[in-house]
This record gives structure tokens, C-alpha cells and sequence, in this order.
């Protein structure tokens, strides 16, 4: 059997090392867009900053390709899939032929409309190359446009490199897609403490300087700079699966198995379109974690099981200097579409502050900042047992204190959720 992987990220790795670690004989062919083995594209932040060294972002050598009977072909890039013929062409024009294929190669960095985003100056840290040139760049002003996870690192990263930096969201407040407005407005407190401005609810209208950038225009003010890095997001990869006639919506439509519609073709990772684990609503949640499961259900399928996936949820770390916070499930603004009873338990004590989001009485999601963030496990863990909360809180009184281990889970929640109870 001929195997064909097209994305050499986590995803697209999880996929090929566990199908060699139960079948030594099928052909197993990796694709690659880039020139490298596979690396850690969260750690390029870090990297920048200089926290990790270059060789520290690998989590594989061509070695270990080699070792393990896998096929790595870098620089080439998938351009068109023939489901007939069962057969994908590369932008260097090859043909390579598969039984089975998997798509797993990710997204695109999105670049909004703006004038002059192509100039001299701007750089994306999503990219191992374009992140070695940033972090070659001399600079000293630099504007971070977009405040996801890696918008903030970056904007960290540059902060230690000595730049003058801020940034600029386009919506009311930063991490949007991650904290509701009451935390981010925490965490952009933090910001501000390190000496990063943040600008909040503005439009880049342009990036001034020709061919070299002199400052970022938005609709309310010009803030002079040297050097611009776009973090405006990824958008997932539909346009490879469009060729083959795959079926797409926000992604790559794939079912439980994570098949898509056509046959013996498989999608994973940030190019696909799932379901949320707790609400079954229609998901797309561009986190490792996911990846990395949703990489071990097609390994299983394509071995001939019958896997199904358990749905993707939202978990992510925000670190930056002293302050680290952790958000997972549902924000409390995306219940507002969800039929049933909305609760909100908000507990702080100092700078640390913890927000969990209830829908008849169970938990779909928190934020935590500080010391609260260590009961995220805990949460969660509440979260995918379907915890009664309700239960729970009418009868936590009545609980030991100590004892009997089955007892720890709730006696822990009543700690961590009793309004008389501190850190």
C-alpha cells in the first residue's frame, strides 16, 4: 500500500510515525512545502526572542525519516489532487501516485487587504524562513498587527530584543477568539505594565514607506516604525481539496472517521472542519492537541479499525513575561447562541482571577489567570465527565474534607468554585 501524506507538520508527522510503528510495510511518502523536517511552529516566538536555539525548534532530523522507512520530500509542494487516476502533482510538476492520501497541510497564513503589507520591513513569525529574517532585521519600532497567541509571543519576543513595540487589534479586545472582553482587558493591562501599547477596536488602513516601511496608518492615529509582523491568522487549506472535488466548508469537511467525500482520502489538523466535543456544533479549533488526535484516528482507519473521532475542543496557553493564562471550551460570549441555561462564576484573588462558563449546570468552559490557571486540568477534566455542578454545589457542604481518592475530583471543585473559599 502507497501512502501519501501531504503536510510535513504535526499532524501530517503523527500520522506517518504511527502508521510505521504498526506497518512495516506499506510505502509511506511525505510532502513538504518547506525545505525542512518537521519543526515546532509555536516555538518560533521563542526562537525569535532568543529562549530557543535554532536546532532546539526540531522535532525531527532527516535522519529519522531515513530510520523509520519514511519518505520525506521537501520543497514540493501539492498543487493538484486526481482522484481518479489516484495520483498528486507537485508545483515542481511530479507525479506521484497513492492507495491512500492524506491531507494534513495546514492553512495559510491570512494577509488582510492593507496597502503596502508586501513592503521591505514586514515579516510573519509563522515560517521558519520568514522568522530567521525577522530575527536578522535591525529594527527599533516595530507594530505587531493582530493579537492572537502569537501576536502577544511576538510582540514579547521583540519587547526582549530591545524594539519599542505595539499593537493593533482590529476587534474590541485582544486574544478575541480565545477570552472574553474581562480577561483580555486583564492581560492588556499586563501588556501595558511591560511597556507594550496596545490598540484595541482599530483598522490598519495602510503601512507607509516605499520600498522600506515608515509607519503604520490606522483609522485613528500614525505610529511611526521599522518594522511591521502581521499575526493576523490562519486561514485552513481548502484550495488543494477543491481540485479533487472534496467536499469544504470553513475547511476540509471531513466525518468522525475523518474521511472526507471522497474516497481513500483523509483529512487532519488546521485544514479541517470538525465538531466541538461537548456541543456537537461545527468546529474548527486550530490547536495542537487536536492535530495530534485527529492524526491517530486516520493512522487507525487507514490500518483498517474502526476509530471514531471524540470532537475537537479549544484549550491554549497565553505566557508572556510573568503573566500566563490558559482559556479552554467555551467563551461565555459563545453561549449566546446555545440554547439552555448560561451561568458565569467569576473568583480573583489579586492579579490571579479565574472565570468558568456554565450551561444547565455543567461546565463548557473556562479562563484563568495566575495561580487559577493550575486547576485547569481540573476543570476540564469536569468539563468532559459532564459534571452535575449544580449537584455538586447544593451538596459540597457534606463533603469530606479528606478521605477517599474518589472524593478528590469534587472535593476540589467545591474548593476552587466555593465564593468562601480563597486561592
Amino acid at each position: 500500500m502507497k501512502i501519501v501524506i501531504i503536510g510535513n507538520g504535526i499532524a501530517g508527522n503523527k500520522v506517518a510515525f504511527s502508521l510505521r510503528e504498526r506497518d512495516k510495510q506499506s510505502d509511506i511518502c511525505i510532502l513538504s512545502a518547506e525545505a525542512y523536517p518537521e519543526y515546532d511552529p509555536c516555538s518560533l516566538p521563542y526562537f525569535l526572542g532568543g529562549e530557543v536555539a535554532r536546532k532546539d525548534l526540531f522535532r525531527k532530523k532527516s535522519v529519522d525519516y531515513q530510520q523509520h522507512g519514511i519518505e520525506l520530500l521537501p520543497s514540493n509542494k501539492a498543487v493538484s489532487i486526481d482522484p481518479d487516476a489516484k495520483k498528486v502533482t507537485t508545483g515542481q510538476g511530479a507525479e506521484i501516485g497513492y492507495d491512500k492520501l492524506v491531507l494534513a497541510h495546514g492553512g495559510d497564513l491570512f494577509f488582510p487587504p492593507i496597502e503596502g503589507i508586501r513592503s521591505e520591513g514586514v515579516f510573519n513569525c509563522k515560517q521558519l524562513s520568514e522568522t530567521e529574517k525577522l530575527k536578522a532585521h535591525k529594527g527599533r519600532r516595530a507594530v505587531v498587527i493582530g493579537s492572537g497567541a502569537i501576536g502577544i509571543e511576538v510582540a514579547e519576543a521583540l519587547k526582549k530584543m530591545g524594539y519599542e513595540v505595539f499593537i493593533v487589534e482590529l476587534l474590541g479586545w485582544i486574544l478575541p477568539t480565545l477570552f472574553d472582553e474581562t480577561t483580555a482587558r486583564r492581560l492588556e493591562a499586563a501588556l501595558d505594565g511591560y511597556g507594550i501599547q496596545v490598540f484595541t477596536g482599530e483598522k490598519v488602513l495602510r503601512i507607509q514607506g516605499d520600498p522600506k516601511v515608515t509607519a503604520v496608518l490606522t483609522d485613528r492615529r500614525e505610529i511611526p516604525c521599522d518594522t511591521v509582523v502581521v499575526a493576523t491568522g490562519v486561514v485552513p487549506g481548502t484550495g488543494l481539496a477543491k481540485t479533487a472535488g472534496i467536499e469544504t466548508g470553513r475547511g476540509i469537511k471531513v466525518n468522525k472517521k475523518m474521511e472526507t467525500s471522497v474516497p481513500d482520502i483523509y483529512a487532519c489538523g488546521d485544514c479541517v472542519e470538525t465538531f466541538d466535543a461537548c456541543t456537537d456544533e461545527t468546529a474548527m479549533f486550530q490547536l495542537k492537541h487536536n492535530a495530534i488526535e485527529q492524526a491517530e484516528i486516520v493512522a487507525r482507519n487507514i490500518l483498517g479499525e474502526n476509530a471514531s473521532y471524540l470532537g475537537a475542543y479549544a484549550f491554549a496557553r497565553t505566557h508572556f513575561f510573568a503573566t500566563h493564562a490558559v482559556t479552554f471550551g467555551k467563551t461565555m460570549r459563545a453561549t449566546e447562541c446555545l440554547l439552555g441555561k448560561s451561568e458565569l462564576i467569576e473568583r480573583e484573588n489579586g492579579k490571579d482571577y479565574l472565570r468558568v462558563v456554565l450551561l444547565n449546570g455543567r461546565v463548557i468552559g473556562g479562563q484563568a489567570i495566575g495561580r487559577y490557571a493550575d486547576a485547569a486540568g481540573l476543570l476540564i477534566g469536569a468539563m468532559w465527565r459532564k459534571d452535575d455542578m449544580d449537584r455538586l454545589r447544593s451538596n459540597w457542604r457534606q463533603l469530606p474534607s479528606s478521605g477517599a481518592v474518589s472524593f478528590w475530583p469534587a472535593i476540589s471543585l467545591a474548593q476552587l468554585l466555593d465564593p468562601n473559599n480563597r486561592l
